[in-house]
């Protein structure tokens, strides 16, 4: 199944990229912890290896040549970013478990301190 994307809009100066129109619904990259919803894609060829640039509905973006997997579906225990659920619902989009037919898991990244475990974090103080 693949969701139509939003248009991505490139610089006026440089290459102009390969807009992508649509592509599936989940971006899983290598690297990274969380699959993100795609809210536009464009190849570039202006460098000695074509790459691709992935802007997400959470406000995040990736580029790279290799790392990313297109998925109609997020893989069994993988989550879903929130922020990229919360803003492509809004914008009309169906939900995750509607789209991949199942519950998917939707969450974010916590960061914490290694060093010194029962260091409260910031937020967590103005409760």
């Amino acid at each position: 199944m693949k969701l139509p994307l939003q248009l991505y809009k490139p610089a006026k100066y440089g290459q102009r990229p390969i807009i992508w129109t649509a592509c599936q619904p989940f971006v899983m990259n290598d690297r990274a912890v969380l699959i993100h919803r795609p809210r536009t894609v464009a190849l570039f060829k202006s460098l000695k290896t074509p790459h691709l640039a992935i802007g997400h509905w959470c406000g995040n973006t990736q580029t790279g040549t290799k790392k990313f997997t297109f998925l109609d579906a997020p893989p069994d225990g993988r989550i879903v970013c929130a922020r990229c659920e919360a803003a492509a619902v809004a914008s009309g989009l169906p939900a995750s478990s509607e789209i991949a037919g199942k519950h998917v898991c939707i969450g974010g990244v916590v960061a914490a301190a290694h060093c010194c475990p029962t260091v409260e974090r910031a937020d967590e103080g103005e409760k």
